[in-house]
């Protein structure tokens, strides 16, 4: 069988195996060394298998992932997700839709902290949602607004996903943490223009609150003061080049663990770490499954012929580039971000070079994708995990509460085609 043949049928079993419920991990390892074993024999399948992994896994850049992780653990367990939503609410609180606003003010807060979307909606719905509740906030705007909140996780830095393409795209981290933060500002600030004009048309969907003093506000900023030190102080010295993204994880860490030391009871940071073990382990064993799979796709040519194949279309480029990022919309519908991060983006990225983007751009777009598809049915994640914070919402109505979210969010997407600076700005000025 020709190798690129080979590459498409792989490509086919390996969809048909996702589709029946196989973790895409196992899934992945199993095409890649079946893939291996037939161009290459047996022996040389398991030695490339093993070589691949043990060579990328151990990667001194990847343990930002674990120590970013914990950070996000130890800010929730410390409280700072309250405090947080507890600051928004009193600053925003008096506008029209004033909680729903709060919640994504929050969210983006708490995105300095976590990595990981679908973490963020879950720890925000179960701080958010009863104040929402309690107001009278309809169903939908208030699931909408957590669901949507928890996908500025992954733009807003530390952001997994972002670590995840830095690997594969062979980019650096620190460039790529720094482009996430002009691009998730602008998604939580058009978020709130949005719900502010939409709750100004029909002020029945929530009431503001009444009554918050100026001496309430500023008494309130008073329990994020540490968050705000934490965030600048990591961010900063990857901005300034004084640490690496893996030294500033670790100061985040450590940072996030003492300002959590008054508030951690042990129960609580045994808590911590487990779900930080669970969470990082599951993250490198899709990373070793996924690099078993690129590795049969490299010997097989079939990024490069897709990449010709695409080159050679009569259309331009920036057709080329909204097809593909049309098609990312598609599977985050149906994918994990981080398996189809690492399972497509070795295809397609020799296509991107040849456009002429450049791959920070890229990866900001379509991560902007790969968060929309964490809102829309299917199978969005974070109105699946949301379903467990909130029982008595029905998936409908929280699907329907994204609608506008997903709206504003592919506004966004254009604003950043048509104005690509906006991501480069701050890593281009970024001291080396």
């Amino acid at each position: 069988m020709d190798p690129v043949t080979l590459g498409v049928a792989s490509f086919v079993a390996l969809t048909v195996l996702l589709a029946s419920g196989v973790r895409i991990a196992f899934a992945t390892a199993l095409c890649g060394f079946l893939g291996l074993w037939f161009l290459r024999g047996y022996d040389p399948a398991a030695a490339l298998s093993a070589t691949s992994i043990f060579g990328h896994v151990t990667n001194y850049n990847l343990l930002v992932l674990p120590l970013f992780i914990a950070m996000g653990y130890f800010a929730y367990h410390a409280g700072i997700t309250r405090d947080l939503y507890w600051t928004a609410r009193q600053w925003f609180g008096h506008l029209p839709g004033g909680l729903a606003i709060a919640t994504i003010v929050g969210a983006a807060g708490f995105a300095a902290a976590c990595g990981a979307s679908t973490a963020s909606a879950a720890v925000m719905g179960r701080v958010a949602l009863p104040e929402l509740k309690k107001y009278g906030y309809d169903d939908k705007i208030s699931t909408g607004c957590v669901a949507a909140g928890g996908t500025l996780a992954t733009m807003i830095p530390p952001s997994v996903l972002m670590v995840v393409y830095g690997f594969i795209a062979e980019e650096s981290i620190g460039a790529l943490l720094l482009a996430g933060i002009l691009p998730g500002l602008l998604e939580a600030f058009s978020y709130a223009i949005m719900l502010l004009v939409r709750f100004r048309i029909d002020p029945r969907l929530g009431p503001p609150i009444r009554g918050i003093t100026w001496a309430e506000r500023f008494r309130s900023l008073i329990g994020v003061s540490g968050m705000i030190v934490l965030v600048v102080l990591v961010m900063g010295s990857i901005y300034t080049g004084v640490a690496t993204p893996t030294e500033a994880a670790g100061v985040g860490a450590l940072g996030a663990l003492a300002m959590a030391v008054r508030r951690l009871r042990w129960r609580q940071f045994w808590a911590a770490m487990v779900e930080t073990a669970r969470a990082s382990s599951l993250i490198f064993a899709i990373v070793a499954g996924v690099l078993i799979y690129v590795n049969f796709l490299g010997f097989t040519g079939m990024p490069g012929a897709v990449a010709q194949s695409i080159a050679g279309l009569d259309v331009p480029p920036m057709v080329v580039l909204i097809g593909i990022l049309g098609l990312y919309l598609v599977l985050g519908m149906f994918l994990d971000g981080i398996g189809m991060l690492l399972l497509t983006v070795p295809v397609v990225l020799p296509t991107i070079q040849h456009l002429g983007v450049h791959p920070i751009v890229f990866g900001v777009l379509v991560i902007r994708m790969v968060e929309i598809g964490l809102i829309t049915p299917p199978v969005g994640l974070n109105v699946y995990v949301l379903r467990g914070v909130a029982p008595n919402v029905s998936m409908g109505d929280m699907f329907r509460g994204c609608g506008w979210f997903v709206v504003v969010d592919i506004v966004n997407v254009a604003i950043l085609l048509a104005f690509p600076q906006i991501i480069l700005l701050i890593p281009q000025t970024m001291i080396r």
